[in-house]
């Protein structure tokens, strides 16, 4: 195991950036669990019904951030194999197998979180010791439960929490043909099935008629579902959009630039399009919570809410690292062909002004459907 960890050294900035980033969110979500362990130690009444339905509501409100950390654990994890193909490559001539390198990963990420659990644990720790001590009876004396003993097994049991969902998420991300290294020829594209692309009309099309008819009978829960499936449908249909984007550049004889632009984008519309589609969910999604849900007043929805937004940036962040060390590969062989710089340049701009355009379009349904449930 030693000399897998010595082949795993060398530490890039971006691989730096993943584990910081890795470790701030769990940071983050770690501080959100202690809240409510806070909560549930300083709250009087005993293990009452209303007691454990207070304290089971604010542990609910931990499932997104943990969800987004467990997102971003996934796409960072997927995102280790086509960037750093020579160090699967050392690992594989160690003899380790895709079971053994799955399991480094995790460790690896698992290890992020840990660090960033226990950064959070002794921010907690030190405002509990020394914060009420220059404030007592303040505002944040209830959120961290200053009033009674912090038990360790119930603070050790919430914080493994976050590093175990970490290493999961990252070994489940990974395909043991991921694993293996890439050869030099050229990955079939992935066309978008029939059945994908009937969901991604259907799903918004009958999530906006049950809002329209829930709107008219005025039932609250039917209008707030439908136009929650209806946001859902639209960012489902950003891969296949950004496909057919690729799709409409590259047809009808392009020129280079254009067919460059277009096949690119075919080939990133599903490593692009799910980072994008979920940023596009989200923040619909926050905006319907903002404005229907009553206990989403107060500074925790906002806090939850840049949380889950720093994961899926961060998981965007890891996509696109991912499709440039794919496309440096094609670019090397363009090169080597006599492709002048100017026109892989003008290609990667057309391709980014296009994914743009998408995401503005899809943005604004979105935000109009989030605006009509508001």
């Amino acid at each position: 195991m030693l000399a897998y960890l010595r082949l795993a050294r060398g530490y890039r900035a971006l691989d730096l950036g993943r584990w910081l980033l890795t470790a701030v969110a769990s940071a983050a979500v770690a501080a959100l669990l202690l809240r409510a362990l806070g909560w549930a130690l300083s709250t009087p009444g005993g293990p009452s019904a209303a007691h454990a339905w207070a304290t089971g509501a604010r542990l609910l409100w931990c499932l997104p951030p943990l969800a987004g950390v467990g997102y971003l654990a996934a796409a960072w994890a997927r995102s280790v194999p086509p960037r750093r193909p020579a160090r699967l490559t050392g690992l594989l001539a160690a003899g380790t197998g895709s079971v053994r390198l799955r399991a480094l990963l995790a460790v690896e990420i698992a290890l992020a979180c840990a660090a960033g659990t226990v950064l959070g644990l002794l921010g907690f720790l030190a405002l509990r010791s020394h914060l009420l001590e220059l404030v007592p009876g303040g505002r944040l004396d209830p959120a961290l439960g200053a009033r009674a003993p912090l038990p360790a097994a119930a603070t050790a049991t919430l914080l493994a929490v976050v590093p175990l969902l970490g290493g999961l998420a990252a070994a489940a991300a990974v395909r043991p043909r991921d694993l293996l290294p890439a050869d030099a020829s050229d990955v079939a594209l992935r066309r978008p099935s029939p059945l994908y692309l009937a969901a991604a009309v259907l799903v918004p099309v009958l999530g906006t008629l049950v809002e329209l008819a829930a709107r008219r009978d005025g039932a609250d829960l039917p209008e707030l579902l439908g136009g929650l499936a209806a946001i859902t449908g639209l960012g489902l249909a950003v891969p296949a959009l950004l496909y057919g984007t690729g799709m409409a550049l590259a047809c009808r004889r392009p020129r280079p630039v254009r067919l460059l632009a277009g096949r690119g984008l075919q080939a990133g519309a599903w490593q692009l399009g799910t980072p994008l589609a979920v940023l596009t969910v989200t923040g619909a999604l926050a905006a319907v919570a903002a404005a229907r849900l009553e206990p989403a007043r107060g500074p925790l929805p906002a806090v939850e809410a840049g949380l889950i937004g720093l994961c899926v940036l961060g998981a965007l962040l890891a996509r696109v690292a991912e499709l440039v060390a794919a496309r440096r590969r094609t670019y090397a062989s363009l090169h080597r062909m006599g492709a002048p710089t100017a026109l892989l340049r003008r290609a990667a701009l057309l391709r980014a002004v296009a994914t743009t355009l998408v995401l503005l379009a899809v943005g604004s349904g979105a935000a109009a459907l989030a605006a009509a449930l508001g």
